[in-house]
């Protein structure tokens, strides 16, 4: 399948569309009219042809016509290769769980009050005995 094929079939409406023309190919190679299919799966004739030319029918008549078929096998293994849970518990234990949180802006702003603090007090000591701490760039 070549890739302009394959994102065509990430559509949706593309996808059933495909799947019913699919089921149209598999119905003429097993040579069965629609009417002998229809019978057999137990839908109608209007349902089947509805599935063919548009894709459209429920799971439950797709699994009816996929059986007569002998596509069956396909549809047990459609969804295997996914994960799948034993229980609803199993699932809630696989969500995302929350990062724990780095060292963080209060902890960086609490250690920048302290030290503009330090400062301030300092300057307010140095202005209350009338002398300026020296400036490491000789500033005055």
């Amino acid at each position: 399948m070549d890739k302009i094929e394959a994102l065509r079939l990430r559509n949706p409406d593309a996808l059933i569309q495909t799947l019913g023309h699919r089921l149209r190919r598999q119905r003429l190679a097993k040579g069965m009219t629609q009417q002998e299919l229809a019978e057999r799966a137990g839908v109608s004739v209007s349902t089947l042809k509805l599935m063919e030319q548009q894709g459209k029918g429920s799971l439950q008549r797709l699994a009816k016509v996929a059986v007569v078929l002998d596509l069956d096998g396909d549809l047990r293994n459609l969804f295997i290769g996914q994960r799948s849970f034993d229980s609803l518990e199993a699932v809630e234990r696989t969500k995302r769980q929350r990062a724990p949180q780095r060292r963080g802006h209060r902890a960086i702003n609490e250690g920048v009050d302290a030290g503009v603090g330090r400062l301030a007090n300092r300057v307010a000591d140095h202005m209350a005995a009338d002398t300026l701490p020296d400036d490491p760039q000789g500033n005055r």
